[in-house]
Parts: C-alpha cells; structure tokens; sequence
C-alpha cells in the first residue's frame, strides 16, 4: 500500500507452464494401458511421448507374453501395411480377447421351435410306445436357468416293455416351430436299454432302465455330449409310467440354452 492511501495489487504469479517433454516420457513408462491410451489423445506432444512401442512392449511382456511371438507376422505383410506401433496392436487384440470372457451368445433356436420323437421298441422287434412333443410341453426340470432334461408322462397310455434282455429307443429332434412342417431332424439316440437295469420284477415295484450314447460333435473332433434316455417302469411287465430325455456333459446335465446350441447346429 502506497502513502497516500492508494492501494496495489500484488504481482501476478506467472502462468504455469506445461512438464517437458523429457518428463512426459519418464511418466510415461509407470502408466497403465488406459492411461496410456487417454494421454496420447491429448495433444500431438502427448500423442509422441505415450504412444511409443516399447511403452505397448512393456505391457504386452507383462500380461500377454504369449503375444510377443505373434510379431514376426507383422514383419511378413507390405510395407505400406505396417503398424507403426505392433505392439499396441498385439495388446489391443488379446486384452479385447479377454474382455469378452466366455460367455457365450443366446441360441438362435428356442424351445418352441422343437419337438422330440420317441419309438420304444421290445424286445421282439414290436413298437411298444411312440409319441411326439413339443419340447415347451415336455416338462423342463426345474434349476437356475433350466437343464436340458425333459419327462413325459406316459402312464395313460398302457404301455408295456415287457420281458427281454434289451428294449431299442430312438429319440429324433425335430424343427418345427408354430404352425410350420418339420424342417431338419437329428436322431439323438438309437440304441438299446438293457432291460435288466430295470430292477422292477414283483408288481407294484418301480424300477428305470436307461441308455446314454455319445452325440454326434458339431463340427470335427469327437464331441464329450451324451444322449441319454431313461424310461420308468412298474411290475412285471414293466408298465411304461414315464419317458425321461436329457443331454450330459461329464454326468451332468447342460443348460437349456447349451442344448439348443448344440441342436441348432443340425436343426438350422
């Protein structure tokens, strides 16, 4: 403050200036792949200090090292095709990889659009039971989001497996959809039951006889599904009561949504 009463402002503080260049590269070098990514969009300055490849080699060395021995194929292609920072290439493509997960999208087929054919055979060749569902009506098993296995009850129909040493079951699907004639089928099962599992030989003693059969792979390679068909049974003559359907990975039912995946690789 002057004598006279004036008063004075104080000095202005001069305006901040921007780090070096040297120190955006020091920086750079302890960020991660976000923040890498976001600085080099900043200025043209900050695009040279954050985008340089050995920062995208450091990273790639330390999630993906897998990744480094993908480079040489960036060496194979025209020059004017090159990336100038394969690297980040490299990181971009597995770290997108990995975002996704496994999870896998919905199936194209819905319940609605299939039904299942079941012929049981006796011992002696005759037709025993045959019956076809649609498989929203088969009587899905309750569980978190559903399992592949279906029930038909079939204890209406007098339906008798009688004596023998094998039953024959086939269980076709089928694509039908509303109101639509059937378009693709695929036989799940073929097979025989022996009927010895049964157990059922006194009357009113239930008992089940079942078969499982490794399914055909979608593409090629042996494929780890299972078919499998249990049939419920009472008395001596082994009064069918119920028809059980249902596909196994490793003894254990898949998910609704895993079994139409698999169908509709024949069905569509």
């Amino acid at each position: 403050m002057r004598d006279d009463g004036a008063t004075t402002m104080p000095p202005r503080s001069a305006p901040s200036r921007p780090p070096p260049w040297e120190a955006l590269s020091l920086v750079a070098n302890f960020l991660d792949a976000a923040s890498l990514a976001a600085a080099s969009c900043v200025s043209t300055s900050w695009h040279a200090a954050f985008s340089g490849d050995h920062l995208w080699a450091r990273l790639c060395r330390c999630h993906y090292p897998s990744a480094i021995g993908l480079l040489p194929l960036y060496n194979n292609v025209n020059a004017g095709d090159r990336c100038s920072s394969p690297h980040r290439r490299l990181f971009a493509l597995f770290h997108a990889a990995a975002s996704r997960g496994r999870s896998l999208p919905a199936p194209r087929l819905a319940l609605d659009d299939v039904t299942f054919a079941i012929d049981l055979f006796a011992a002696g060749g005759k037709n025993t039971l045959s019956f076809a569902v649609a498989a929203s009506d088969a009587g899905v098993k309750k569980a978190p989001g559903g399992v592949f296995q279906f029930a038909v009850d079939v204890s209406d129909r007098n339906a008798v497996a009688g004596p023998g040493k094998h039953w024959s079951v086939r269980w076709t699907a089928v694509r039908t959809g509303h109101g639509v004639a059937p378009a693709a089928a695929i036989v799940m099962m073929d097979a025989k039951v022996p009927a010895s599992r049964a157990g059922a030989l006194s009357c009113g003693v239930r008992g089940e006889a079942w078969a499982t059969v490794a399914l055909p792979a979608p593409g090629c390679g042996g494929g780890k599904l299972e078919a499998e068909v249990v049939v419920e049974v009472s008395g001596e003559d082994r009064l069918v009561e119920k028809v059980r359907i249902g596909v196994l990975l490793d003894c254990r039912y898949v998910s609704v949504d895993a079994g139409l995946r698999y169908l509709q690789h024949f069905l569509l």
